[in-house]
């Protein structure tokens, strides 16, 4: 799959096919449903590490778990519990001791709500952080060891490469916030950092710049590409 760089990478890590975190990803979601309904004995594990529980948040992921075993009518209760998860995966990567996916659930009961209109943010919340908030923190070379990934923390040599791409694929939504509107039309011709994409005035969200001078190839709802002319 080919996934443009946007203002929110950070970084990329390329892991081989057979490595243990491809392959728990490469699980299809009802798999992953099927074996936390069957395997959860809500320890509450998740919950108790959640560093967005430990910071005062009423996120509790082995609650959420329990909605993998209920109806959507029944599963609504148990989402709620999703609403102010930030998806950092401690849980689903560190804290189960059955190798579950607390994560994935907290996602998809965020969706589940979106899609009955509800999970709105509704203002400020008062919290009050765990008094085990400092003792609960995740060592990082332990996190490290558990993903399997400490024999790549190795210092490598900075190199700079020149990119001259002969095609950009340019989101209208990088951030968090609304879509950039699309100001550009196909066939018009366009010059690196020229505005492309524009958030209306009554919104939150970011304008977006050509990334190199071209021809717009495509514009549509969700992305601007762009081709490099000679």
């Amino acid at each position: 799959m080919h996934q443009p760089v946007t203002k929110t990478t950070g970084g990329l890590i390329v892991l081989p096919k057979e490595h243990y975190l491809i392959q728990r990803y490469m699980k299809p979601p009802e798999v992953m449903d099927r074996i936390g309904r069957s395997a959860c004995d809500q320890c509450s594990y998740c919950t108790e590490l959640c560093p967005r529980y430990l910071l005062g948040y009423d996120v509790q992921p082995h609650l959420v778990m329990r909605s993998l075993g209920f109806s959507l009518a029944g599963s609504e209760l148990w989402n709620s519990f999703s609403q102010l998860c930030c998806q950092c995966g401690i849980c689903t990567l560190y804290s189960c001791p059955e190798g579950l996916y607390p994560r994935e659930a907290c996602v998809q009961g965020m969706a589940d709500l979106r899609s009955a209109g509800k999970g709105k943010w509704e203002g400020p919340v008062k919290v009050k952080a765990h008094p085990m908030k400092d003792e609960r923190r995740v060592p990082m070379k332990q996190l490290m060891n558990r993903l399997g990934i400490a024999k790549y923390d190795a210092k490598a040599e900075y190199v700079a490469l020149e990119a001259n791409p002969s095609r950009v694929r340019i989101p209208v939504k990088q951030h968090v916030g609304e879509k950039a509107v699309p100001i550009v039309s196909k066939g018009q011709r366009v010059e690196k950092a020229q505005l492309i994409a524009k958030i209306n005035e009554d919104k939150l969200g970011a304008n977006v710049h050509a990334s190199m001078s071209g021809r717009v190839q495509e514009v549509n709802q969700d992305m601007i590409i762009i081709e490099r002319v000679n």
